[in-house]
């Protein structure tokens, strides 16, 4: 029974473990993502910037290939931004027209294999002009989530050994308590008095109603 018993409380310790273990691995999952989010917030508005005035420009007839304009446009949006990298402005099929960085000019982004963040151009109708694609420093993104782990270790381990230790104590005081229970309740001595007298007017009655035995009954007989 007591090896049971404590056996119990180990898993529940386990178990209670775990689940700090969980949460901080959820919280940390959805930190990243937030500071993820921030961070392409922030070269989102930058890019949409840029979108604006292209987008202006192509209202009063000046077509995208036509907005020298834009390089410096990217330049000042690019410095603004510490997370960017570089911008580019590319037509509809993909190819840069302007960028921050001048020999991307030309490149058909379509092969290439960096990824950003993108923002479309359209006309006063809806039409696809082009896009401005933002590529950002993802070490920005490895460092937020190193600090982050970092963070979250320094918060989550004295968390999850005070959640074991607790639980163990918690069941090793239940456990004492519900040795002493049984323990008493094998002892009728130590009941409270309502108990003790329930017990004697029940073993009372029992005797009272208890047939008499079978020998005693044919001796009076003789």
């Amino acid at each position: 029974m007591r090896r049971t018993t404590l056996g119990l409380i180990i898993v529940f310790a386990l178990i209670a473990a775990a689940c700090v273990a969980f949460g901080a691995y959820f919280s940390y999952v959805t930190l990243i993502n937030a500071h993820r989010g921030v961070i392409e917030a922030r070269c989102g508005i930058a890019a949409q910037r840029v979108v604006d005035v292209a987008e202006k420009a192509a209202s009063l007839g000046i077509a995208l290939p036509a907005q020298q304009a834009l390089t410096a446009v990217l330049e000042r949006e690019t410095r603004v931004e510490d997370a960017i990298r570089s911008m580019d402005l590319t037509d509809e099929h993909g190819i840069v027209l302007y960028s921050s960085e001048p020999g991307r000019v030309g490149l058909d982004t379509t092969r290439d294999n960096e990824r950003g963040l993108t923002r479309p151009v359209r006309n006063d109708i809806g039409q696809s002009l082009g896009r401005v694609v933002v590529r950002y420093d993802t070490k920005i993104l490895t460092d937020g989530a190193s600090a982050l782990a970092s963070d979250l270790r320094r918060i989550s381990l004295p968390t999850l050994l005070w959640a074991g230790a607790a639980t163990l104590v918690i069941g090793l005081l239940l456990a004492a308590l519900l040795q002493r229970a049984v323990r008493r309740a094998a002892e009728p001595h130590l009941w409270p008095p309502a108990a003790r007298a329930a017990l004697a007017s029940v073993e009372e009655a029992h005797r009272t109603t208890q047939p008499p035995a079978a020998g005693a009954t044919g001796g009076g007989a003789a």
